[in-house]
């Protein structure tokens, strides 16, 4: 029974990627489209998050998803932490708070952006240097801090328009949220 399924699958998935072929759809955008993961925000939009990341199981009780994101091939390959959660809280003290887990980095480097998204106000943080993390339960905890050297965070803080903040947070080393930081706003830009 389990072979003749997974057989039925590879078939489908074959015929769904020489269909969207003929189309003109390359095989990265069909597998996109086939496995693509879709979060509820607030029940008023959708993201689609990247087919690349992998879910997890949360590792607090107020992460509501979190992921793995990769940059590069294999089970070796660097990560970083994907965490989407409703929050609350002034956006600009949560991202002065987000800033304050940094220390060093390129002032350059560091930037944040607010932008329109339909009628949600999109605010973008990127941040890098050392990494502040808080073991054992969050920024609140009062855990053990490990630096982490060389890494970057992308934050973002979805804000409905009746006032209701979601949060998305990219967090690991540099390279790999770099790599991640386009998939990251491609997601948002297609919050519908």
């Amino acid at each position: 029974m389990i072979v003749r399924t997974f057989a039925t699958t590879v078939f489908a998935m074959t015929v769904f990627a020489i269909f969207a072929a003929s189309l003109g759809v390359n095989s990265l955008e069909a597998e996109d489209a086939a496995v693509a993961e879709s979060i509820s925000v607030f029940g008023d939009a959708k993201l689609e998050v990247p087919s690349s990341w992998e879910r997890k199981e949360p590792t607090s009780s107020i992460i509501e998803h979190e992921f793995v994101a990769k940059s590069g091939e294999g089970a070796d390959a660097p990560t970083a932490r994907v965490t989407m959660m409703a929050a609350g809280g002034d956006v600009r003290a949560n991202i002065e708070r987000w800033k304050g887990q940094f220390a060093g980095g390129d002032a350059a480097a560091q930037k944040t952006e607010e932008k329109k998204v339909g009628n949600w106000t999109v605010h973008i943080a990127d941040l890098s240097g050392a990494f502040a993390e808080t073991m054992g339960g969050g920024p609140f905890s009062g855990g053990k801090t490990v630096k982490r050297e060389n890494y970057a965070m992308t934050g973002v803080i979805l804000e409905h328009p009746e006032g209701r903040k979601y949060f998305i947070k990219v967090t690991g080393p540099m390279d790999v949220v770099k790599a991640n930081r386009p998939m990251v706003v491609k997601m948002i830009e297609g919050l519908k």
